[in-house]
């Protein structure tokens, strides 16, 4: 067989070439740390550190949740720390207020205390966090909490209906506040200005917000002790309206005050918030009922106050009742004056429900922040194991590398020695 002299160095090319794209692979390597610069070069193992990287990136997702979550949990537990303070403070001024030896100048000064912790409570009840959002409006987080009402001094709750939940892991959610309307609007009370609500059982209860009960405290030291109109309030979240217009149906119920004849209330258009509703029953009502909005719920009352006052609501056709939160046949009565000491009695039996639900929140709160320290730490362990897994799949053993490194640079070294001998044999040479 003849062997060319072209096709011998041709040979000897091609051995170079090849150690010296082994060479370079190395040195690319070397440079970047790294087992594989391209998928091409290993499909299987570049999936993999996708779904590593993707794994890791998701879970310091969580891990900044949980800091968030932490932040504003904590900013929490001092707001109710210091709703707990002002409960105590006005626990005391309503058992001070309570002594008969206190003249009208006494108590009026006591008023002005009370005054001061009501708004000081509406403070805390609004607080905001550093993004300015509403700690305790859940998922309304840019609207105030609580509203105040300039005619009647009284505060609504006017926030979300839903807590706002953040994600800690795939599989669990913690909510990052709880609900201002759960902590200071929804506590038992044993007082006949209280309005009816249901327990978490379904079971009706009597509740007043705490901003009403230091109000009924303040009007008492004034020696205003009014008699009540009966209401019932609904307890769906109607701040956007409701849409009866065709071809949906329309929804008729009837309204009933002191026992008097019934009041039918037709509502056939499209409502986009709540005070087009208020309005629209207005309308039909009459002199002797009065429909109004308490937060983003819609109220009845009579116009009427005093033990003979009352209200009803009865469904006729439609669903409205369930829309707004009513039961059909849903009825309550007006309650007279208090005496005064009758009135600061049922204030401090209230005062005691609040701190019962402030501590309830707390409670809930650090059962939470227990959960994120648990959590974070589960996390902490699980990107450290993905890290060393994605780090024995992509990052380059330094010393096996250098050793190819060394062992590819002889080998080119070599094949370009033999490469300058083989090219000096020639017959021509020697002719």
């Amino acid at each position: 067989m003849r062997i060319s002299t072209a096709w011998s160095q041709q040979l000897s090319f091609n051995a170079m070439s090849s150690q010296q794209v082994k060479l370079a692979k190395l040195q690319q390597q070397l440079s970047s740390g790294l087992k594989i610069s391209a998928p091409a070069e290993d499909p299987a193992a570049a999936a993999r550190i996708l779904d590593l990287d993707k794994s890791i990136t998701k879970t310091e997702q969580y891990q900044s949740n949980i800091a968030a979550t932490r932040g504003r949990l904590n900013l929490e537990e001092s707001a109710l720390e210091a709703a707990n303070n002002i409960m105590y403070k006005a626990k005391d001024l309503t058992i001070q207020a309570k002594n008969d030896t206190l003249n009208s100048s006494d108590r009026l000064a006591i008023k002005y205390e009370v005054d001061q912790l009501l708004e000081e409570l509406a403070g805390v009840a609004n607080t905001r966090n550093a993004n300015g959002e509403y700690i305790f409006s859940g998922d309304l987080a840019t609207v105030p909490a609580f509203a105040k009402n300039a005619a009647t001094g009284t505060y609504a709750y006017q926030g979300g209906l839903q807590q706002r939940a953040l994600q800690i892991s795939p599989t669990r959610q913690v909510a990052d506040g709880d609900l201002g309307f759960n902590v200071f609007e929804n506590i038992t009370s044993s007082s006949p200005a209280a309005s009816e609500s249901v327990d978490q059982n379904g079971n009706p209860i009597q509740v007043r917000s705490i901003f009403n009960t230091l109000k009924a405290l303040s009007d008492g030291l004034n020696a205003t002790l009014s008699a009540t109109p009966g209401e019932i309030t609904g307890d769906r979240f109607l701040r956007y309206g409701l849409d009866y217009a065709p071809p949906a149906s329309p929804a008729s119920f009837t309204l009933t005050a002191d026992g008097g004849a019934a009041v039918p209330i037709v509502l056939n258009t499209t409502f986009i918030n709540l005070a087009s509703i208020v309005d629209a029953i207005n309308l039909q009502a009459g002199p002797t009922i009065r429909a109004q909005s308490n937060g983003n719920r819609i109220e009845f009352a009579s116009v009427a106050t005093g033990a003979t006052s009352s209200i009803q609501i009865n469904n006729t056709s439609g669903t409205f009742l369930t829309d707004a939160g009513f039961a059909d046949g849903q009825v309550n009565a007006g309650a007279g004056a208090q005496t005064f000491q009758a009135q600061l009695s049922d204030v401090l039996t209230d005062l005691d429900a609040a701190l019962g639900s402030f501590l309830d929140a707390r409670s809930s709160v650090g059962a939470r922040l227990n959960a994120l320290d648990n959590q974070e730490s589960q996390n902490e362990k699980y990107v450290i194991d993905t890290k060393s897994t994605l780090s024995e799949t992509q990052d380059l053993d330094y010393a096996d590398a250098i050793s190819q490194y060394q062992l590819q640079t002889t080998a080119l070294q070599a094949a370009q020695q033999t490469f300058t001998k083989i090219k000096e044999l020639s017959l021509f040479k020697y002719l």
